[in-house]
């Protein structure tokens, strides 16, 4: 086994991506990524005891270039005799029907497409495996970073998360490309990923090319990792938050109009780091099964400003909630479904 598939291995292994009898769906476009990730799969597949089934969606974006790509993964299947389904979809007609962008229409119908192979299987669990790499890790973070988000999003991508999976996070770009050609396996290339009209590809293409030329050549690692340590963070607050609001709440009260209620712990939380009092609102919230679509940073910022008013202070919040403070206590109550 040669140094690459090893790290793969490991790396399966290490996060408990697959059992035993899994199907494994994987998302096959014909570029590097995924034709590595469906590749070093198919090496392991005996020793990981799965089974292997290969997805591609034409999006109807690119013509001829589209139809080439599907060709290619159709035949490369055929060699390797991996059970492969084309899907064709309408992604611009999508969008403007949901009222998304192009890549939120187009992930949508990929996972679609996962979801139909999923439930064609009758043994086995079905799950869906993407080709992001460690490359696109540090991407991710730097694109979240860049748009404000907060300690959950700067911790980029998991290798798991419910049914999907990314074997390749602990591979890099290179390693990808390198790999491929010692094997003699081809891949096909997106011409629009060559294109820097969207922000992603800009990061791609210009600033983490820079970054490895100017600053660290192992400028992508440092990132990913970075983003790992994040996340752990990220996991234990959030962890402490929990048991916190949950001490506090046994269960959410329940009025008998049916509106729900939960307190803060005023006192206590007052005596907390405002990051942890974010935190414990987040999730009081979530105790509350409110919706949280429609919120942002000030909403969470109105509930913690009242943590230090008096009995009286009132917030109103998206969606059919608000805040208020009685006697030494802070309540958020929901009228929601």
């Amino acid at each position: 086994m040669d140094r690459f598939t090893n790290r793969v291995l490991k790396f399966i292994r290490e996060n408990e991506l697959v059992e035993k009898g899994d199907n494994v769906i994987v998302g096959f476009s014909g570029g590097a990524d995924s034709v590595a990730l469906l590749m070093v799969l198919y090496e392991l597949k005996r020793l990981l005891s799965i089974k292997l089934f290969a997805v591609h969606v034409n999006h109807g974006l690119r013509g001829e270039e589209a139809l080439r790509d599907e060709e290619f993964c159709k035949a490369l299947c055929r060699k390797y005799d991996i059970p492969f389904e084309a899907f064709h979809e309408d992604v611009r007609g999508y969008m403007k029907e949901q009222g998304l962008t192009e890549e939120e229409a187009g992930r949508i119908l990929r996972y679609r497409a996962f979801d139909t192979i999923g439930k064609k299987l009758v043994e086995g669990r079905a799950i869906k495996a993407v080709a992001h790499h460690a490359d696109d890790q540090a991407e991710t973070i730097l694109f979240n970073m860049l748009r404000g988000s907060g300690l959950k999003g700067l911790g980029g991508m998991q290798p798991k998360r419910d049914d999907i999976i990314r074997p390749l996070l602990c591979i890099g770009k290179k390693d990808i490309t390198e790999w491929l050609s010692k094997k003699g396996i081809g891949y096909v290339t997106d011409s629009t990923n060559l294109e820097n009209d969207h922000t992603r590809n800009r990061i791609r293409n210009i600033i983490m090319p820079e970054l490895k030329a100017s600053v660290n050549e192992k400028a992508a690692e440092h990132i990913a990792a970075a983003g790992q340590k994040i996340y752990e963070a990220d996991e234990f607050i959030r962890s402490e938050a929990a048991d916190f609001i949950r001490k506090l709440n046994e269960q959410e009260e329940q009025s008998e109009n049916g509106v729900k209620r939960i307190r803060l712990g005023q006192t206590k939380l007052k005596e907390k780091p405002q990051i942890f009092r974010i935190y414990v609102i987040i999730e009081a919230l979530r105790l509350l099964d409110i919706p949280l679509k429609d919120w942002g940073d000030r909403h969470f910022q109105d509930i913690d400003k009242l943590l230090f008013m008096g009995k009286g202070a009132h917030a109103d919040l998206p969606g059919m909630a608000a805040a208020d403070n009685g006697y030494r206590e802070t309540y958020i109550t929901y009228r929601g479904m």
